[in-house]
């Protein structure tokens, strides 16, 4: 669904020149700033609202070249920079495997000996929203993630504690993440507890106020 989404916003316009990323954000975050002070209570005609009142506006304004690449940056950094708008596409299409989103810093429960066989794991996988499984390797200061179309992202990691460690991205050549995060993103990961046949991890992005809870499992 979220892919459909997506058509919709970029579907009829016209985009054109070439954006840098500063720009990108700067634009999401009036269009965030919209979805905030918006009173509309039914979120298909929230999001409806969203794209007739400001997507359509701005990308109405240039040319049609760049319309796809411009158009996914757009749709993919909202949802990284705006709480409202992935809020917004969760209710819409919630997720598989709820994720637990909270505005205080969880507290990790993780024993040593626990935490020790974690971090000589290097073999895990995660269920993406819409339920396919991702499977991430965690070897050599590198986190590598293999999505279930063939496609990859790569990060480094570094532990910055006992229980918490960066993630640093490089590259990707998958639709969302490619489009989600650029180089240099950072995103802190805390490993809270193990339980039977998974981790419960937090995620939280430096500059933000929500830490998100969900599982990643071992093999």
């Amino acid at each position: 669904m979220r892919n459909i989404l997506f058509i919709f916003f970029v579907g009829i316009s016209n985009l054109a020149f070439s954006q840098t990323i500063a720009q990108i954000d700067s634009v999401s975050n009036v269009f965030c700033d919209y979805l905030k002070q918006s009173d509309i209570k039914n979120d298909t005609l929230k999001i409806s609202s969203l794209y007739n009142e400001q997507f359509n506006p701005y990308l109405r304004k240039i040319d049609q070249s760049k319309v796809q690449k411009i158009g996914k940056q757009l749709f993919y950094r909202l949802q990284r920079n705006c709480l409202e708008f992935s809020e917004l596409l969760d209710r819409l299409e919630p997720p598989k495997e709820a994720i637990v989103r909270i505005t205080e810093k969880p507290t990790s429960e993780i024993s040593r000996k626990q935490l020790k066989q974690f971090k000589n794991q290097k073999d895990f996988y995660y269920l993406e929203v819409a339920g396919d499984t991702t499977n991430v390797v965690m070897q050599d200061g590198f986190w590598t993630d293999s999505f279930s179309d063939k496609t990859f992202s790569k990060l480094t990691y570094n532990w910055i504690n006992d229980t918490e460690f960066e993630l640093t991205f490089i590259e990707s050549n998958n639709e969302s993440r490619s489009n989600f995060s650029v180089k240099g993103d950072i995103y802190v990961y805390q490993v809270l507890s193990k339980e039977d046949g998974f981790y419960f991890m937090s995620v939280h992005i430096p500059g933000q106020k929500t830490y998100d809870k969900f599982k990643i499992y071992y093999k």
